[in-house]
């Protein structure tokens, strides 16, 4: 536990994710996105959920950590349906966590209507006809990347660990030869979207559940 406020400014190093820091980077998004729908999927959900983005053509994983110990991650994609592949190889699992979920616990009883986009994804992934699909869709040049994740350990706020690993994945995804990113955060998020305005990006649309943002590279 780092905190009261700092006395010598500790060295934050950004790394690509690597699987060795799943398990790492599992707690701390538990922990930072407890009032969302995935942090409460539980540990072995997250980690394969995180295990995503390790190796990956189409998805980026970040990780910012002080001496060694995550304290901040960053999930990214240039797929625009980053999660076909993560559905159609754990759908059983994945199956068995959401139920024993919906049975034990209230909060994702309340929100579950909001995923039912998800579930439907998650089972047309299992037709025979989807994976040429998502190969079709992943050969296409990307346009833009999309963040799809970040947080930061809750005693190491205030050092520039987000903006660290924004400045790391905008700089990758400018050498790739994109041209744009996006991402979107709830409207009620009001530190988040306090962040991204001072980081750079520009709010592009908002509705009552979503506000997106994009940032030229």
């Amino acid at each position: 536990m780092l905190n009261p406020k700092y006395q010598d400014k500790p060295e934050i190093r950004v790394d690509p994710l690597r699987l060795s820091d799943t398990p790492d980077v599992a707690r701390l998004y538990e922990e930072v996105f407890a009032d969302h729908f995935l942090g409460h999927m539980g540990q072995k959900f997250l980690r394969l959920f995180c295990s995503q983005f390790v190796n990956s053509s189409t998805n980026y994983g970040y990780v910012a950590k002080c001496a060694e110990k995550p304290v901040g991650f960053l999930l990214a994609s240039i797929d625009s349906a980053p999660f076909n592949k993560f559905y159609r190889q754990n759908f059983m699992v994945l199956a068995l966590i959401v139920i024993k979920k919906y049975l034990t616990d209230s909060y994702v009883r309340k929100n579950i209507t909001q995923r039912l986009g998800n579930i439907l994804v998650a089972l047309t992934t299992l037709l025979p006809s989807s994976g040429k699909e998502i190969k079709a869709e992943q050969s296409k040049t990307p346009s833009e990347a999309r963040l799809l994740g970040i947080g930061v350990d809750s005693n190491y706020r205030g050092l520039g660990i987000a903006d660290k690993l924004t400045s790391r994945f905008c700089e990758e995804m400018k050498n790739k030869g994109l041209k744009r990113v996006g991402l979107s955060a709830v409207p009620w998020n009001e530190r988040a979207i306090s962040f991204y305005k001072k980081d750079g990006w520009i709010e592009d649309e908002r509705s009552e559940t979503s506000v997106s943002f994009i940032r030229d590279l």
